[in-house]
Formats: C-alpha cells, structure tokens, sequence
C-alpha cells in the first residue's frame, strides 16, 4: 500500500505542476486581455454617454471599437496635410508652457523610440553594455550620441537606456563610450521579450563583438 500511495502523490504533484505551467500564464493572459479590454471600453465612451444622460446605456464593448477607432483616426490625420500642420501648432502652443512641455517632449520621444518612428539611433540598436561595474553585463537601448566633446569624458559617448526587470518602460539613463558597447543582434522586440522574462523566455544569440 505504501507504493501504491506514492506513486499517488507523485502522480497528483506531476499533475499540479504541469497545471500550473498551464493555468498560470494562461490565466494571467487572459486576465490582462480582458483588463485592457474593460479599460479600453471605460476610456471614452461613458464620458459621451455621461455627457448626454445617458450612463448606463452602453452597449457592451462599444467603448473598445470607439477607442480603437479614434485611434485609428487620430494616426490617419496625424499623417494627412492638414493633420501634420495642425500637430505643428499644438506643440508650437504646448512649448510656451513650461512644465507641459517637457512632459510632452518625453513621452512624444519615448513612444517614438518604442515604435521605431526616430532615426535608426533611436531604440533600433539593442547593445550589451557592464552595468553596474565590470564583469557584469546587462541589456540597454541606444537613443543616439553624444553631439560634440564633454570635457574629461571620452570622444564618442552614446546614450543609453537602460531597462528594467519585469517593467521595462522604467530604467536608468546612462552616458557611455561607444568602444565599451557590444552589439546583440537582437530586435528591440526580443530585448523586451528577454527582460519582461528575465531571461527565461527564449535564447539568446551571441553577441557580435
């Protein structure tokens, strides 16, 4: 009876850790599918229908097709005449307002970093770089050089940022020589793969020296 009760329990500690590599990832997606698709749907919509008197009468996930429509819309009159001429204008206001400005500055370049909008310098190149002392390696985007000489610092520095882990849209800003950096030949998409995961998520080519 003793084998039979432990191969039992063997069986049923397989059985609950193959269920949790299953159910965990799972569920977890599923939960953040579903809390982006409530968030989208709570975004715009009940405001409109708040402003008429009309809360409670949204149809269900009519906010999610209104928000990924205006989207939609915003990007194509951002890339019209008339939409670029207008974005001109915004930021021409948005400069003269100290603090908004800034604000704007970062997350206008932030996005564009992510999505690959900037100069081929900004978050295209995925390096290696020994943070935060030598021998340990850690993962950062380039967002361009340094323009021009900093007294006592060497002559070609880049600007880097480095991400964190699990959350990579937090880090840390960094100047460094250009010579110390290693090249990975990773996309920025398999970057952020790797450092949400923490390294689990897939392997990793070697690096390009």
């Amino acid at each position: 009876m003793k084998g039979f009760w432990r191969q039992l329990l063997e069986a049923l500690r397989r059985d609950f850790v193959a269920g949790l590599l299953v159910i965990v990832p799972v569920g977890f997606t599923v939960l953040g599918v579903l809390w982006a698709i409530d968030r989208l749907d709570q975004l715009v919509l009940p405001k409109v229908f708040g402003f008429f008197g009309l809360e409670g009468h949204q149809p269900p996930l009519a906010g999610v097709f209104v928000t990924l429509g205006l989207i939609l819309l915003g990007g194509a009159l951002a890339r019209s005449f008339l939409g670029r001429g207008f974005i001109r204008i915004w930021e021409r206001l948005i400069d003269r307002v100290p603090v908004v400005r800034s604000i704007y500055s970062v997350l206008k370049q932030f996005m564009e970093a992510i999505f690959g909008m900037r100069s081929r310098d900004g978050f295209n190149r995925v390096v290696l770089i020994e943070y935060p002392r030598k021998g340990i390696w850690c993962y950062a985007f380039t967002t361009g050089d340094i323009d021009g000489e900093i007294p006592g610092l060497p002559a070609a520095l880049t600007k880097l940022f480095i991400p964190s882990t699990p959350n990579p849209t937090t880090g840390y800003y960094l100047m460094a020589p250009t010579a110390d950096l290693v090249d990975t030949g990773l996309s920025v998409e398999q970057a952020f793969k790797l450092i949400i995961s923490a390294g689990i998520a897939s392997p990793e080519p070697d690096p390009v020296p």
